[in-house]
């Protein structure tokens, strides 16, 4: 999301609607008639082999990556929307972790949660604490962050949603692999945050290759690989048969 943007509301998500999806990386097609459902308190999970699009797709939600085709709609009236008119409503972590090394764990968190509009200063430092401790961040929030393990850099992303807890806005969350590098107890920190965002009426849409299960909200599964051109083609042919 852009800095400054307005933040849309958790009780003003209606829902989002994809409708026959087609994405083009290079020369590949990556998926083609790709069509899903989303409303409040569900969670997708994308799932697929490498290369299936699940990266892409996150990305072209937020107009980040051209689609080929198809539309987006939001809301209970189905609207149609722009794909960068997403960016209002979203919290996107992507694959990388994107800290800067030379910058401690809250110097970080701070940059990325004003960057997502999400931290003011009147009450930036006690939920900046709050945050750090939710993901088990406490005693490393003055470390640089290049001195942190591949799971702590990955617990300091999900501190940008603990954040995101704390305020009415980012109903829709696009997460790239968020369960990449944590070990047991960071796994159920994830989940946590996941299913209080969805208690609270939001959506999430991960890429994932782990099940992650919040014990709140619906969870469907969206397999990437059976929009695969020859995996479309393939189901065709056995309904024309």
């Amino acid at each position: 999301m852009r800095s400054g943007a307005t933040p849309i509301g958790v009780e003003s998500f209606g829902g989002l609607k994809a409708a026959s999806l087609a994405l083009v990386r290079g020369e590949r097609t990556l998926f083609v008639d790709l069509s899903f459902r989303l409303a409040p308190g569900e969670l997708l999970r994308l799932l697929g082999p490498n290369g299936s699009g699940k990266s892409s797709l996150l990305r072209a939600l937020l107009g980040l990556t051209p689609l080929a085709r198809g539309q987006l709609f939001a809301g209970p009236a189905d609207s149609p929307v722009l794909p960068r008119e997403l960016c209002e409503q979203a919290l996107y972590q992507g694959h990388a972790h994107g800290a800067k090394g030379e910058l401690t764990a809250i110097e970080n968190l701070t940059l990325a949660a004003t960057l997502d509009g999400s931290l003011t200063a009147d009450d930036a430092g006690p939920i900046l604490e709050a945050a750090l401790d939710e993901v088990g961040l406490t005693r490393q929030r003055h470390i640089d962050t290049r001195r942190l393990s591949q799971g702590q850099k990955q617990r300091l992303n999900l501190a940008r949603f603990a954040i995101a807890l704390r305020a009415a806005d980012r109903p829709l969350w696009l997460m790239d692999e968020p369960s990449a590098a944590l070990d047991a107890s960071g796994l159920a920190v994830l989940e946590a945050l996941l299913g209080r965002h969805l208690a609270r009426g939001g959506a999430a849409i991960v890429a994932t290759h782990l099940p992650i299960a919040p014990h709140q909200g619906v969870v469907r599964d969206l397999h990437l690989d059976a929009f695969a051109p020859r995996r479309v083609r393939e189901g065709l042919a056995e309904l024309a048969q």
